[in-house]
This record gives C-alpha cells, structure tokens and sequence, in this order.
C-alpha cells in the first residue's frame, strides 16, 4: 500500500461513512496485489514462524 492511502485515511474522521468505502477499496487492492504475485514470491512471503511456547505462572 502506498502512503497515500494512509494519508487519506488519517484525514478523515472514524464516524465518516466515507471512511469505511476507503477501506474496502484498500483491502479489495491488496487482494488483487497478492492474486498477481508470481509463485516464487507467494512462497517467500509465507514465512514460517515459530510457535509459541506457553509459560507457567510461576516462571
């Protein structure tokens, strides 16, 4: 995403209705960045993490 998109979205206020259109047309433009990924960089983006390893309480 670019910063413009960010910009835009700081600018208006959280009860506009405007606001949440301008998030959906950002998340539908992500989605069509990802489905035109080639292979190789899907592959690379999906990182493997390491699990979390939960701790006691009286650690």
């Amino acid at each position: 995403m670019d910063n413009n998109f960010f910009s835009e979205m700081r600018k208006i206020s959280h009860n506009n209705d405007m606001r949440s259109k301008l998030l959906m047309h950002g998340i539908k433009r992500i989605l069509e960045e990802k489905k035109e990924e080639p292979r190789l960089k899907k592959l690379l983006r999906r990182k493997k993490r390491p699990k979390a390893v939960p701790r006691g309480w009286d650690e």
